[in-house]
C-alpha cells in the first residue's frame, strides 16, 4: 500500500456491503410486487435505481480509500443518500407504505454505522423529507392525513434510532481511539523507559570500568538498579548499599529515599532479610518491612510491601548488600531479579577490585615508609657508629701529628688505639652491611644466617643470642619465606637488645605440622603487652609494624606475649600450604572503612598480637 492510501476499516466495508444487500432486496421486492401489474418501466426503473446506488456505493468506496478524500466522505454518503432516495422515489419505489419505510430505513440505519451524530442527524431528516415529499404529489391533505400520522411516528422512531447508533457508535469509537492513544502512550513510556534504562546501565558499565572509587561504583549500581525495575514505579522504590565495616557492622555508604535519620542507623546483618541474603549469597525477596527484624529501623522501609536483598560477595567475603524496597506488593518480578543480581555483580566487582587497587597503594606507601624508616634507621646508626668513630680517627691522627713534634716516643701507642678504632669501625659497618643483605643467606641458607646473626651480635654489641633452627626448616621454606623470617628475627633480636636489657635472647624455629613457627625470646625487663598492641600503628617507631607486615606477606600471624619483670616472647606461625584467606582483600583503609567479612561475621579480634 502506498503512502496516499489507507486500510478499510470494518465500518467502510460494513456500509458497502449492507448498501449492496439493499439495492438488491429494494430491486427484487420491487419487482415482485409490480410484475403483475403490466408495467412497461418496471425492468428500467430497477436497473436506474441499481446503477445509480451501485455509482454511489463505488464512489463511497473509492474515497474511504484515500486519506485525502476523508472529509468528503460524510458528503458524499450525504449527497449520494438524497439522490438515492429522489431516485427511488421519481421511479415509484416509494408508492407503497411498506416499502418506502424499509427502503428508508435501511438507507438511514446503514448511514448511521458510518456517519457522525450531526452528519447521520442531517441525513436521516433528509432522506425522510425526500421520501415524504412521494406523498404530497398529486394528493389532498386530507387523504394523505391518514397515512402521514403513522408513517410519520415510525419515520420519527427511525430518526432518533439512527442518531442514538450513530452517538453510541461515535462514542464507541472516540472510546477505541483514546485508547488506541493511551497504548500508543504506554508503547512510547515503555520505549523510552528501555532507553532510559539501556543508558544508566551502560553508564553504570563505564563508570564501573573507569573508576576505582567505592563510593561511585554504588551510586552508578542504585541509579542502575532503580531503572532495572519495571513493575514499579521509581518514585515509589527506596534503595540503599549497605557495607561491612571495621566494627563488621553494616553501615549505610549511599541510599535513594532515605531519611537522615536512617543513614546513621547501624544493623549487623544477621537477621531477617539482610542476614539470609548474606548467608545464602543468593538474592532473597521478601515483605513488609516494617515487620523486618532489621530493617524495620529504617523509616523508608517502614511503607515497604515488597523488599530484595542483592548480596555483594565475591569469593569467600561478603563486602555487604544492594537492598530495594517498593510500596507495591510484589514489585520484583523475575526478570528485575537477575537484572538486579546482576548490577550488583558487576558492583561487587568493581568494588572488589577497588579494595586490591587501595590495599596496594597502601602496600606502595607503606614500602615508601618502610624503605624511608630504614634510611633514617640507618643514618642514625652510621652517625651512632662509624660517623663518631671516623671523627675520633681524625682527631686522633691530628694529635698524632703533634705528638711526632713534641713527644714521637708515644705515637706507636697512639697509633695503635688508632687501629683499633679503625678495626672496630670496620666491624660496624660489615655488620650494618650484614643486616642489609646477609649474603650468608643466600648462600648457605637460613640457619647459617641466624648463626652469623648471634655471632655479629655478640662481637658488636656484647649481647648473648642463641639459635636453633629445625632440620626439617628449611626444606619447606623458599627462599623468599627464608628472608622475610630473617627480617623479622633481625628485627626482634634488634628491639630486645635495645630494650629489653636481657642476659640471653633465644631463636627457635621449628615444623608443627603444616606450619613453622618461629619464636623470638628474652629474659629482660618486659613491658606491658596490651597497651602495644593497642596502638602499635600509631607509634612513632614502626620496627612492630614491620614486623606484622612482613609476618603477614608469609601469610601468617604474630603474637607477642609479655609482663613486666617477666620478659617477652613473639612468635610467629606461618603455613606452608597456600591458604584460602591469601586471596582475600585486606580492609580498606580510607574514608568509607570498608571491610569484607569472610565466614562468620563477627568483629575482628583484638587479641592477636
Amino acid at each position: 500500500m502506498n503512502d496516499e492510501s489507507r486500510s478499510l476499516t470494518y465500518e467502510d466495508w460494513g456500509f458497502f456491503g449492507l448498501r449492496w444487500v439493499l439495492l438488491i432486496t429494494a430491486s427484487l421486492v420491487f419487482y415482485l410486487l409490480h410484475k403483475d401489474t403490466g408495467r412497461t418501466d418496471l425492468g428500467g426503473n430497477i436497473l436506474v435505481t441499481f446503477f445509480v446506488g451501485a455509482v454511489i456505493n463505488i464512489t463511497f468506496l473509492l474515497l474511504a480509500y484515500y486519506p485525502k478524500f476523508q472529509k468528503a466522505v460524510p458528503v458524499t454518503i450525504l449527497l449520494g443518500d438524497l439522490v438515492l432516495a429522489g431516485v427511488y422515489a421519481s421511479l415509484g419505489f416509494f408508492e407503497d407504505p411498506f416499502l418506502r419505510l424499509g427502503i428508508v430505513s435501511a438507507l438511514v440505519l446503514t448511514a448511521a454505522i458510518r456517519l457522525s451524530v450531526i452528519w447521520s442527524l442531517v441525513q436521516t431528516v433528509g432522506v425522510i423529507a425526500v421520501a415524504l415529499t412521494q406523498l404530497f404529489m398529486g394528493q389532498q391533505i386530507e387523504a394523505m392525513l391518514p397515512l402521514l400520522a403513522p408513517q410519520l411516528t415510525v419515520l420519527g422512531g427511525l430518526a432518533i434510532i439512527a442518531v442514538g447508533l450513530s452517538f453510541t457508535h461515535e462514542r464507541a469509537g472516540e472510546e477505541k481511539k483514546q485508547a488506541v492513544e493511551r497504548m500508543n502512550r504506554r508503547a512510547k513510556n515503555l520505549v523510552d523507559n528501555v532507553r532510559e534504562r539501556n543508558r544508566v546501565i551502560s553508564d553504570m558499565a563505564a563508570t564501573l570500568s573507569a573508576t576505582l572509587n567505592p563510593d561511585r561504583v554504588l551510586e552508578a549500581a542504585l541509579d542502575a538498579g532503580q531503572y532495572g525495575v519495571q513493575s514499579t514505579g521509581r518514585d515509589k522504590l527506596v534503595c540503599a548499599a549497605l557495607l561491612f565495616r571495621n566494627d563488621g557492622a553494616l553501615h549505610v555508604l549511599t541510599s535513594r529515599g532515605f531519611t537522615r535519620n536512617d543513614l546513621v542507623n547501624v544493623v549487623p546483618g544477621k537477621n531477617g532479610i539482610l542476614g539470609r541474603a548474606l548467608r545464602e549469597r543468593v538474592p532473597v525477596v521478601g515483605k513488609d518491612g516494617h515487620r523486618d527484624p532489621e530493617l524495620q529501623y529504617f523509616t523508608a522501609f517502614q511503607k515497604s510491601r515488597s523488599l530484595l536483598a542483592i548480596p555483594l560477595h565475591a569469593n569467600y567475603d561478603n563486602f555487604g548488600v544492594l537492598i530495594y524496597g517498593s510500596e507495591d506488593p510484589d514489585a520484583f518480578n523475575k526478570d528485575d531479579t537477575d537484572l538486579l543480581m546482576a548490577i550488583g555483580t558487576q558492583a561487587t566487582i568493581a568494588l572488589h577490585n577497588a579494595v586490591l587497587y587501595r590495599n596496594l597503594q597502601e602496600e606502595k606507601d607503606r614500602i615508601v615508609e618502610v624503605e624511608e624508616d630504614a634510611r633514617r634507621k640507618l643514618a642514625r646508626d652510621l652517625h651512632d657508629g662509624p660517623t663518631q668513630n671516623v671523627s675520633a680517627i681524625a682527631m686522633r691522627m691530628s694529635y698524632i701529628y703533634r705528638l711526632l713534634e713534641r713527644r714521637p716516643e708515644e705515637v706507636p701507642a697512639e697509633l695503635k688505639k688508632v687501629e683499633e678504632l679503625a678495626r672496630r669501625t670496620t666491624k660496624e659497618i660489615r655488620d650494618m652491611l650484614f643486616t642489609l643483605r646477609p649474603l650468608v643467606l643466600e648462600s648457605q641458607g637460613l640457619s647459617a644466617a641466624l648463626e652469623q646473626l648471634c655471632q655479629k651480635t655478640l662481637e658488636t654489641h656484647g649481647q648473648h643470642v642463641s639459635s636453633r633452627v629445625g632440620p626439617d626448616v628449611e626444606s619447606v621454606l623458599d627462599s623468599h619465606q627464608q628472608g622475610v623470617i630473617f627480617y623479622i628475627v633481625e628485627e626482634a633480636v634488634g628491639n630486645a637488645r635495645k630494650h629489653a636489657e636481657a642476659e640471653l635472647i633465644s631463636i627457635d624455629i621449628y615444623r608443627q605440622n603444616d606450619v613453622v613457627v618461629v619464636q623470638i625470646a628474652d629474659n629482660g625487663v618486659g613491658f606491658d603487652a596490651d597497651s602495644v598492641n593497642a596502638n602499635y600503628d600509631q607509634r612513632g617507631s614502626l620496627g612492630m609494624v614491620n614486623m606484622r607486615e612482613r609476618a603477614e606477606l608469609l601469610n601468617g600471624t604474630l603474637s607477642i606475649e609479655s609482663a613486666e619483670g617477666q620478659g617477652t616472647r613473639i612468635t610467629i606461625v606461618v603455613p606452608l600450604k597456600p591458604s584460602m584467606e591469601a586471596s582475600r582483600p585486606k580492609k580498606l583503609r580510607s574514608s568509607t572503612s570498608i571491610r569484607p567479612v569472610s565466614g562468620p561475621r563477627t568483629p575482628a579480634s583484638t587479641s592477636q598480637r
